[in-house]
């Protein structure tokens, strides 16, 4: 237990008023003492160390009584602000890890915000190390094992373990957690031959026993696992202060295997005593919780989950979604409160996870009763589900442009330092001899810099990062009068693991299909996609087999199952995101003359975007005068010179009016100053795509610039245009797409991206970007410009057929609003206003009709 009772020692200095109220708050813990406490601490305006230190003392025991109280994410920002003042003033005298560090690392463990976490049990483990407290160093690479689990980056675990344990050899805790990794591992027999030992020397390990059930249930000995967590929670039950979420957690694990057992009414007693445990005002009369007796706790949410899994077995359907409602409502509480972008990413993979299971839920009431209500929910998961980090960040954007731009500022100056920081710590702990001190050194400033930003970004997005309540029918009714206004046809993928599901919505046209029925399917339906990916692995591949790709075209157009429309906006997921649509065979060909093959192009205009969220945003129209900042590092007399982007800056400077930065004064300082003055931003340069190591980046004259430095730009441009190899490559997430440059472009606030889905070819990219320029002075249309330039390329004679390849000028894509076309909207001009005569006519006519009978 954490107690701190310090006033009356003090005397009467300006710190006594905060002990004062402090051991009135810890005596009688209500919300008027909180109050009262909270504001001594404000109206202290004194900032000696002793004020100072009374503030952080106090912040730490507001920070545990609001744990106890299961309001986690106050915990956090109190501990947040005890960190902040403890290291930014430099304090001593008190154990800020024991009383701060610790509890704050477990909370984010807790709320799974990994990132968070990791940084500040790292932060701990340095600043133990430094003040020879072994302890809680030892306690830190404990917390950063589990950790480390809880991400599946096992090999880790299993290794700080290893060399903790060369040190610590007797420690029971490490022994554990490094059966923990190699169970994950799948090494057997090393995890039973320490559980063997640990359970020699304790046999009332309720934890060793604990995954002794696992290593029994993997075995499908369900007798034998049910047996051992059953011991487990009995010796927890017996101890003198039981740990109610640990007891939870074991309730969880009893009823994971009950599930796996199929002894389902057993499973869900073990899950209402798992609420029991984490809600205090749970009855057990209940079949499942209310709304209001949810809160930010992932142990709920992942109980909540089985519940939901278990009642599907049952075939209780409505009563199964209705529980994944609610864990989705408590993925929520938990999600609104990271601030960094990695945890968000992971907390993103389990909310598509989820929503695969309750897609399929949706699909099966859908055949069963072919009401539309489920069409309506499942369109809205899927709007939800896809592209939320982006959305959400530039959301945040543009609130504070509107309301506070002081705090935007901030924030963004904020992570651009957390960029540079982080970038800064890589590079050292790259290094092949490690400066211990520098890294120590960078890792404190990199945390208090993440506290910053937590404070900041807590106190400004409490009312603002939130969706807004809005009915399924409302979206679904929204996208589908927006689509058959532009008489357009949106089509949106949902690729799960077992299954791929299709919207298709337009003015005519309503469809809710599973693409794939059958394990079988799937996999033929993934093989055919990763087929026709490898044919844009290099220039030559299509041309050396042109019939090959014809067939591998035209037999995943049929899979994908495109209607027919001449503006189609795609909307894909997971690895559909790297398929070019355009380049589809429409109709089974022989023709070895690309420009006579049926492209998918020749029948439609083809753009995307990342969800139905965009849109359904209010579309900007490409109207305003317009101006381009280009940047053409060139790297003459390089391996990597791109000789012709010459031709393509010249291209640009004749069309629109211009600042073209060549050769040196492509740099990154420029782009960093001049970015918000032009509407246009074009890159021509060298990109590389993210991949499962290593962060996508793109290159200036001077340096390489990193994703996460993008991620804190502001960049409010109408157009971005990547015109790079790679840029809409990246690590896959589940749920938010690949992590790549134009991602990153998106996320600074760039809602309208043309960028390449592989390496591209220098000059007939130049030749394409020609044709687009020209195509959007033209058209004014920034989608189709692009749709009018692959069709310009097609039909260019001087061009030879094997550059027709589709690898030449199929990489491009544009994801963003798309616009009507000038001569359209003249042709609508020219209706309005021949409407318009036509009606005069018709009045004047009526009228002489009525005055000749009158």
């Amino acid at each position: 237990m954490f107690l701190v009772a310090v006033g009356t020692i003090f005397g009467q200095q300006p710190s006594d008023l905060i002990y004062s109220n402090l051991d009135g708050f810890l005596e009688i813990p209500s919300p008027e003492n909180l109050k009262k406490l909270e504001l001594s601490i404000k109206n202290t305006k004194q900032t000696n160390k002793d004020v100072q230190l009374a503030k952080t003392i106090a912040y730490c025991n507001i920070g545990y009584v609001q744990a106890q109280n299961l309001a986690l994410q106050k915990a956090i920002d109190s501990y947040e602000k005890a960190k902040q003042l403890y290291f930014s003033e430099s304090l001593e005298d008190y154990d800020i890890i024991e009383y701060c560090l610790m509890p704050l690392g477990n909370l984010y463990l807790k709320v799974q915000a990994f990132s968070e976490a990791e940084n500040t049990i790292k932060h701990y483990i340095l600043f133990a190390k430094r003040r020879g407290q072994s302890k809680q160093e030892l306690s830190g690479v404990l917390n950063l094992s589990v950790l480390y689990h809880n991400r599946g980056e096992f090999e880790k675990s299993k290794s700080i373990l290893l060399q903790a344990l060369e040190k610590e050899s007797a420690n029971q805790d490490l022994k554990l957690n490094l059966a923990s990794a190699f169970f994950a591992l799948n090494q057997r027999q090393e995890t039973k031959n320490l559980l063997k030992d640990i359970l020699s020397k304790d046999v009332h390990n309720f934890r060793a026993y604990q995954l002794l059930a696992q290593v029994y249930l993997s075995d499908k000995n369900y007798v034998a696992a049910i047996l051992n967590v059953e011991k487990a929670i009995k010796i927890l039950q017996n101890h003198s202060n039981i740990n109610s979420r640990e007891l939870a957690r074991m309730h969880l694990s009893l009823a994971e295997t009950y599930l796996a057992a199929k002894q389902l009414p057993k499973a869900i007693v073990e899950v209402q005593k798992v609420y029991s445990q984490l809600i205090p005002s749970y009855d057990r009369m209940q079949e499942m919780p209310t709304s209001e007796q949810l809160y930010a706790e992932s142990t709920l949410m992942d109980a909540l989950d089985l519940h939901a899994h278990i009642l599907s077995k049952e075939e209780k359907n409505n009563n199964a979604l209705k529980v994944f409602e609610m864990a989705s409502r408590v993925n929520d509480f938990l999600f609104v409160e990271l601030s960094m972008q990695e945890s968000k990413l992971i907390a993103q993979q389990n909310v598509k996870r989820r929503s695969e299971v309750i897609m399929e839920l949706y699909y099966q009431q859908f055949q069963r009763t072919k009401n539309i209500e489920w069409i309506e929910k499942a369109v809205s998961l899927d709007s939800k589900v896809k592209g939320r980090i982006v959305w959400e960040a530039v959301y945040l954007k543009n609130i504070l442009t509107s309301q506070n731009a002081n705090n935007l500022k901030q924030l963004q100056d904020l992570n651009a330092e957390i960029s540079l920081l982080a970038n800064e710590i890589q590079r050292e702990t790259n290094k092949y001899r490690l400066d211990a001190k520098a890294i120590s050194s960078l890792q404190n400033s990199y945390s208090q810099a993440l506290t910053k930003q937590r404070i900041l970004y807590d106190s400004i997005q409490s009312d603002i990062i939130k969706d807004k309540e809005v009915s399924h029918s409302e979206i679904f009714e929204a996208v589908r009068q927006k689509a058959k206004k532009l008489n357009q046809s949106v089509v949106s993928y949902f690729m799960g693991d077992a299954a791929i599901y299709q919207f298709i919505i337009s003015g005519e046209n309503i469809s809710f299909k599973k693409l794939t029925d059958s394990n079988n399917a799937y996999e033929d339906f993934r093989e055919s996609i990763r087929g026709y990916n490898r044919f844009f692995d290099s220039p030559a591949a299509i041309n050396n087999d042109i019939s090959a790709f014809s067939k591998a075209s035209y037999s995943l157009f049929q899979k994908l199952n495109l209607p027919v429309s001449e503006k189609l906006i795609v909307i894909p997921d997971g690895i559909l995101s790297f398929i070019p649509f355009q380049t589809l065979i429409t109709e089974s060909t022989e023709s070895r003359q690309f420009s006579q093959m049926a492209f998918l192009i020749f029948r439609s205009s083809v753009s995307y975007l990342v969800s139905l969220k965009d849109f359904l945003n209010d579309d900007v129209a490409f109207q305003r005068k317009q101006s381009v900042l280009g940047f053409f590092p060139i790297f003459k007399d390089t391996e990597q010179e791109l000789g012709y982007s010459i031709y393509e800056a010249d291209a640009i400077h004749r069309m629109f009016p211009s600042q073209l930065l060549m050769e040196s004064e492509a740099t990154s300082k420029k782009f960093s100053e001049e970015c918000q003055n032009h509407t246009i931003l074009h890159f021509a340069t060298h990109a590389m795509g993210g991949t499962f190591n290593e962060a996508a980046s793109i290159q200036f004259s001077d340096r390489t610039l990193s994703l996460e430095e993008i991620y804190s730009y502001d960049i409010p441009a109408d157009l971005v245009v990547l015109s790079a190899c790679d840029t809409g490559i990246g690590k896959l997430v589940k749920g938010e797409g690949a992590l790549s440059l134009a991602r990153a472009f998106q996320y600074a606030g760039a809602g309208n991206v043309l960028f390449s889905l592989w390496q591209v070819n220098d000059k007939s990219t130049t030749e394409l970007m020609t044709y687009y320029y020209k195509n959007l002075k033209e058209s004014k249309s920034r989608d189709f410009a692009l749709h009018k330039g692959h069709l310009d390329y097609l039909k260019d004679e001087t061009i030879s057929n094997a550059m027709k390849s589709p690898y030449y000028w199929g990489a491009f894509v544009y994801y963003g609003t798309t616009d009507f076309p000038q001569e359209s909207q003249n042709k609508i001009w020219y209706f309005i206003v021949g409407g318009i005569f036509v009606a005069i006519g018709f009045f004047f006519f009526r009228r002489r009709i009525q005055n000749k009978y009158a």
